[in-house]
């Protein structure tokens, strides 16, 4: 695996006087911008079952999509992200307040990993639910609609391993106080 350097940024000053690097600036003002301050963990909605490369490929399809302005997304040119909305959905958990179905919309991040659902206020799409068990739109080809298992700690397997180690380590200790007492009586 090569490395890659990142370019030591210009700094570009913008209206308000704030310095930023040069490759944040950008011609467009209008490409999709992610906001997750809605996002929502429920019994349906959350990241049981993914494989490892699911967060992976999510944050690309985030970053190619912040390539493109909303009015381009919306248009159908991007296929890949099989972006629509939800009229016709019936969401196994109540939408947040102030939340319209007919103002929701899915981003795909593939056929197969499912994908986030949200709203978009001007150009920034709010994600509200992670779908990667395909719960809004629930068919037998992808399972039909299961509930989440609650989340596990990723360090959950070495943490159980720790204290097995630690429990075998003490009981190893004990037996050696033993043998040096008997080693002793010699």
């Amino acid at each position: 695996m090569s490395k890659r350097r990142i370019p030591k940024a210009k700094l570009v000053n913008d209206a308000k006087g704030i310095p930023k690097p040069a490759f944040l600036s950008s011609d467009r003002d209008d490409n999709v911008v992610f906001s997750f301050s809605s996002l929502e963990w429920t019994e349906y909605f959350n990241l049981d079952g993914t494989c490892p490369s699911w967060s992976f490929e999510l944050f690309n399809m985030l970053k190619s999509i912040s390539k493109i302005s909303k009015v381009d997304l919306l248009s159908g040119k991007f296929s890949t992200y099989r972006v629509h909305n939800h009229e016709n959905a019936q969401p196994p958990n109540p939408l947040p307040d102030g939340v319209a179905l007919k103002d929701c919309y899915q981003l795909r991040i593939s056929a197969s990993k499912g994908g986030i659902h949200g709203v978009f206020v001007g150009n920034t799409f709010y994600v509200i639910w992670a779908d990667p068990l395909h719960n809004m739109y629930p068919n037998s080809h992808f399972g039909g609609l299961r509930k989440i298992k609650p989340p596990n700690s990723c360090c959950k397997d070495r943490d159980e391993l720790i204290k097995e180690l630690q429990e075998e380590n003490k009981k190893l200790q004990e037996e050696n106080k033993y043998w040096e007492k008997e080693l002793e009586k010699i």
